[in-house]
């Protein structure tokens, strides 16, 4: 199942285990060649934890949406998992 971002009414609605793909202009801080590039990440909803991610629609009017990337290092620890945000127009494909 494919999802786009202005089809989703909330965050309730995501499944629990999905791939995220839209367009990324930067990585860990630093600007990726040739303005950005399309990515895809497996992602929970809830965290491990159990804490909910974020939909939200910032002041300059950008949808963005805070998840839980399993592939990303922790800065901290250098475990995996971590918060991402993706910015402007998302798909979800469902992994449940």
């Amino acid at each position: 199942m494919l999802t786009e971002r202005n089809k989703m009414d909330t965050i309730d609605k995501m499944p629990s285990s999905f791939f995220i793909t839209y367009f990324a202009k930067t990585h860990n801080g630093e600007q990726y060649a040739n303005g950005g590039k399309v990515i895809t990440r497996k992602a929970v909803e809830p965290n491990p934890k159990g804490t909910a991610g974020r939909m939200f629609t910032d002041k300059n009017g950008t949808d963005r949406y805070v998840y839980w990337d399993l592939e990303a290092r922790d800065k901290k620890t250098n475990e995996l998992g971590a918060w991402r945000h993706a910015t402007g127009k998302w798909n979800i494909k469902s992994n449940d």
